[in-house]
């Protein structure tokens, strides 16, 4: 196994045994040590890598949405109202994981993670035809504040609406 692979088996591993510890106590309550031992890693692993739990989530939510974003057709630009299925397509197959992280008030990383990569494909010039706002100083924040705010709400109330209504929402709303 390359370094790499062993870094994203291990990085996989940690997150995925946090996850299970979360859904059994509060963040707070979980122990650097009970998460090396459920995850199958050595204390000086995790000291390494990372300086907090945010941190491995952090890693693991960026990883996965750049990986989603990825699917996306190559080489031509995606309208907003496709790029936005995508991403909510990506919050249901993944809501368990979302009902953690809201639970754990973790939404600043859902927030760091969909602006990152959502400023990767605007620099890419991967989104077609959107609106010029999409550019202006602190549009990002406040784009990305509100589908992160959409997607909250969107998961407290059972996902009652399908990923492309949502998307046309967020599409109009721009």
């Amino acid at each position: 196994m390359s370094p790499s692979e062993l870094k994203q088996q291990n990085l996989t591993a940690i997150y995925q045994a946090l996850l299970q510890l979360m859904s059994r106590k509060p963040l707070a309550a979980i122990s650097i040590t009970e998460l090396c031992q459920q995850a199958h890693v050595s204390r000086s692993y995790f000291y390494r890598h990372y300086q907090n739990f945010d941190q491995i989530i952090l890693a693991f939510q960026a990883q996965a949405i750049l990986h989603y974003f990825r699917g996306l057709p190559t080489g031509t630009q995606v309208d907003l109202t496709t790029l936005m299925t995508h991403y909510f397509e990506l919050t249901r197959s993944a809501v368990v994981t979302y009902r953690l992280l809201i639970k754990n008030n973790k939404i600043d990383i859902l927030l760091q993670t969909f602006q990152s990569a959502f400023q990767l494909l605007l620099k890419q010039d991967r989104i077609g035809v959107h609106s010029a706002k999409l550019t202006e100083p602190y549009y990002l924040e406040f784009f990305s504040g509100a589908v992160i705010n959409m997607s909250i709400s969107w998961v407290t109330h059972g996902l009652v609406e399908s990923p492309a209504y949502l998307a046309q929402q967020v599409a109009k709303f721009v």
